[in-house]
């Protein structure tokens, strides 16, 4: 028998040569099984422990970097899957080696979807090359000497062969231009009655100096840059216009009534959507009947075919002056999370509504608990799969039709290992834990989140509709609130046109600009449609319109 070899164990010797005398000890009395089984458990035992470290070292990293994100640590994802079969999961089909299979073979269908839209489209610059895009280009030619066209050697004159290409980008600051118009007046010397004046350029705001140019870069630097108007007023007086900031804030508020038949047409293609999406965020307002002089106010954000966006204010969240008025009577499919002040939408109080569900919401309750319980691992990877599934399909760049054949393929099979977890845990759980709260609202949303699969139009959640209001977020850090009731509702007017423009891929500035100028010139109601951000594109950039067909 070989010499076994000694370890410097450090701080652990004295547990070890307990092991070791409890080993010999039983060897010594003839026991050499359970000497060996004794070593072996002490082994599992650390191993557990080593594990549950690694367990408790994943959920540091997530609460120390990136705490307020929910994408998925795979390395994490591993650790709770490997916890969990050790345990036993209610869910006969667990096989962690099977699921993490399936996730590889879908990674590399997603893979090869995508390379071969690499190789149709068009090759893409180097990564970290700089672009431009509808940029002034001027072309000079510099010409060799004609010293330098004789050659060297034999004397002859040398042949043009093309050009070498240079390339420099030049920034010009903004700056302001003051034109003064002198308007010629006429009158008449003998009977010295009528004064005639030639005509002055259209105005869209009475009696003010402000080009729509002006106007169109005030409001787009606040509500798509987020730029304090404050802030906006040190920047221009750089630039020497000195402006008050209550000018400013004037000029703002104008335009906002200025655009609000524009966006009456706007609301009208909302609601006319095939699907709407729906959900709120708060303002403060200052209101100085208020005891506190100020209100939490609502912004409430419609999405319609994922293109058109409307924002509309209500001093409260009441969804009598907020859901159900703007979809009253609506029979169509409805996006939202599962808040009860959509409930009317659905059940023929306010509309008859079809209703679509979030898995982001859903999803979100169950990553809320990956730190503290094992058991959410599994109900997270079959959801993880669910988007992927839809990675897939949009590398394929499948039609809904296709789509909604590749997820009856292959999405509601998750979907069924999903619900056979769902209805093994819920039962065997407590209704007041965490996890009963997190499987229950699955459970209780079930019909509307699986609508999804039956038709390829429809998306997994209702994370567009968040990120329109996410700029109001981002803009409410810096203004802090509105300046009162009517200025919120202009400002949701603004934030649904600049809106609109970013999901048709419309440049804000010389889209509000032209807008300003053709509203100020007497554009006809009739034809408002036509100044829409899609249509307006269509006419402007036809290369760069997008199909929303």
């Amino acid at each position: 028998m070989g010499t076994v070899p000694v370890v410097d164990a450090g701080a652990n010797a004295p547990a070890l040569a307990q092991v070791r005398a409890a080993a010999q000890a039983l060897a010594s009395d003839g026991r050499q099984e359970d000497a060996f089984e004794y070593v072996l458990a002490a082994l599992a035992a650390v191993l557990r422990q080593t594990h549950e470290l690694q367990v408790l070292l994943a959920k540091f990293r997530r609460a120390h970097v990136g705490k307020t994100s929910e994408r998925l640590d795979p390395a994490q994802l591993a650790l709770l899957l490997e916890e969990l079969q050790r345990l036993g999961s209610p869910a006969d089909e667990l096989n962690a080696e099977a699921e993490a299979r399936a996730d590889a073979e879908l990674t590399i269908e997603i893979g090869a979807a995508e390379q071969v839209q690499r190789e149709r489209s068009e090759p893409k610059p180097p990564r970290g090359t700089w672009q431009t895009h509808g940029v002034e280009r001027r072309v000079q030619r510099v010409e060799l000497p004609a010293e330098e066209r004789i050659c060297a050697t034999c004397g002859r004159e040398k042949s043009y062969i093309g050009d070498d290409i240079t390339r420099t980008l030049e920034f010009v600051p903004a700056h302001f231009v003051e034109h003064e118009d002198h308007r010629e007046k006429y009158a008449c010397g003998t009977c010295k009655r009528g004064v005639s004046t030639a005509a002055a350029s259209a105005k869209v705001i009475e009696r003010s100096a402000a080009d729509a140019s002006l106007l169109a870069h005030v409001v787009v630097s606040k509500y798509v840059d987020h730029c304090p108007l404050h802030r906006l007023h040190r920047i221009y007086a750089r630039s020497g216009a000195v402006i008050p900031v209550s000018t400013l804030s004037d000029w703002a508020m104008a335009v906002g009534e200025r655009i609000l038949p524009l966006v009456d047409v706007l609301v009208e293609r909302v609601v006319r959507a095939y699907i709407v999406r729906t959900d709120a965020t708060g303002l403060k307002v200052l209101d100085p009947s208020s005891p506190e002089n100020i209100e939490l106010g609502t912004m409430w954000c419609y999405v319609g075919d994922d293109h058109d966006v409307v924002i509309r204010y209500t001093p409260t969240g009441e969804g009598a002056s907020g859901p159900w008025d703007f979809l009253a009577g609506r029979r169509g499919y409805v996006q939202a999370d599962a808040a009860t002040v959509f409930d009317r939408l659905y059940n023929g109080q306010a509309a008859a509504a079809v209703e679509v569900g979030c898995w982001a919401h859903g999803r979100r309750r169950l990553v809320a608990l990956q730190d503290s319980d094992c058991r959410v691992a599994y109900p997270l990877q079959l959801i993880a799969r669910l988007y992927r599934i839809e990675h897939l399909a949009r590398a394929r760049l499948l039609g809904a039709e296709e789509r909604a054949a590749l997820r009856a393929e292959r999405s509601q099979v998750v979907l069924d290992k999903l619900r056979r977890w769902l209805g093994a845990t819920l039962p065997e759980e407590p209704p007041s834990s965490d996890l009963a709260k997190a499987a229950g609202y699955l459970v209780n949303q079930w019909t509307a989140l699986t609508r999804f699969v039956g038709d390829g139009r429809l998306d997994l959640d209702n994370n567009l509709c968040e990120q329109q209001l996410r700029t109001i977020a981002l803009g409410r850090r810096n203004f802090l609130f509105a300046g009162s009731h009517e200025a919120a509702r202009r400002a949701a007017a603004l934030y649904s046109l600049t809106r609109t423009s970013a999901l048709h891929g419309v440049a804000p500035l010389p889209y509000v600009t032209d807008v300003l100028r053709k509203l100020a010139q007497g554009w006809e109601r009739h034809r408002l449609e036509e100044l829409l951000p899609d249509r307006w594109n269509a006419l402007h950039n036809p290369d760069r319109a997008l199909d929303t067909s």
